[in-house]
């Protein structure tokens, strides 16, 4: 049954591992523009990669998908969530989660979904 939703894809995996070592040499060494919005804008290219490696999807739901959970995962910075919930600071889910929301990584979200469309767009009409 499940197996109609999951399909492997080698070309997603290596993107995705190529993305996660980028983002983590961007939270490691980077700073200022690089680490502040060119990190927002590749983390919802490295969320569509991962969800594209393993699961059988419509790329423009799973784009419209993962824009939806990275603005939920803004606003929730916006209400304290990870302070709510009671994590430690310094702990993987405060990390994951942040607490500081800001205007500019939205917009950040919304142009790596925009460079994702485009991409597929300009090479389905190639």
């Amino acid at each position: 049954m499940f197996r109609k939703y999951f399909q492997f894809s080698l070309r997603y995996f290596i993107l995705t591992i190529l993305f996660f070592v980028i983002e983590v040499m961007i939270a490691k060494f980077a700073s200022g523009w690089i680490r502040n919005y060119l990190g927002d804008v590749l983390v919802v290219i490295l969320l569509y990669t991962s969800v594209r490696s393993f699961i059988k999807v419509n790329r423009n739901v799973a784009i419209i998908a993962i824009f939806i959970f990275a603005c939920s995962v803004e606003i929730s910075q916006y209400f304290k969530l990870a302070e709510i919930l009671g994590f430690a600071k310094g702990s993987i889910a405060y990390i994951i989660l942040g607490n500081t929301f800001s205007v500019e990584d939205l917009l950040c979200y919304v142009l790596g979904c925009l460079l994702i469309f485009s991409c597929h767009y300009f090479n389905d009409n190639r």
